[in-house]
């Protein structure tokens, strides 16, 4: 069930989704084109990915949708035209810096299972 442009306190999330096969809820943040520069893309990036975590973790998104509590959140980045390695380097150090740190820690969440990242390239047509 797809809902677009959903602020999640002070983030847009373009959509949230539910992938039963792996039982996680995704919400889907879409990048690009980017036509500033590449540093303050992935700041702004930062911010929204924190702000999925922060709105999974402190109970806004289950509050808004029941059915995504004890799944897996999947904050997945779907990005047109965008530097692609420069976004996957971005995610990879993202996504181990923030599982260590005690403050995104999910052991006893009563909202969420765990949380992953993944990130799609696509080009717009020309």
């Amino acid at each position: 069930m797809p809902v677009h442009d959903r602020l999640m306190g002070e983030t847009k999330v373009n959509f949230i989704a539910f992938d039963d096969f792996r039982e996680a809820c995704l919400m889907v943040l879409v990048e690009g084109p980017w036509t500033e520069s590449t540093e303050d893309h992935l700041r702004a990036l930062q911010e929204r990915i924190y702000g999925c975590l922060d709105a999974a973790l402190d109970g806004q998104l289950t509050e808004q949708f029941p059915q995504a509590v004890g799944k897996t959140l999947v904050v997945r980045v779907d990005c047109y035209d965008v530097p692609r390695s420069e976004v996957d380097e971005f995610i990879g150090r993202f996504a181990a810096g923030v599982s260590t740190s005690p403050d995104y820690a999910v052991e006893g969440s009563p909202y969420i299972a765990d949380f992953r990242f993944e990130v799609n390239h696509c080009s717009l047509p020309s």
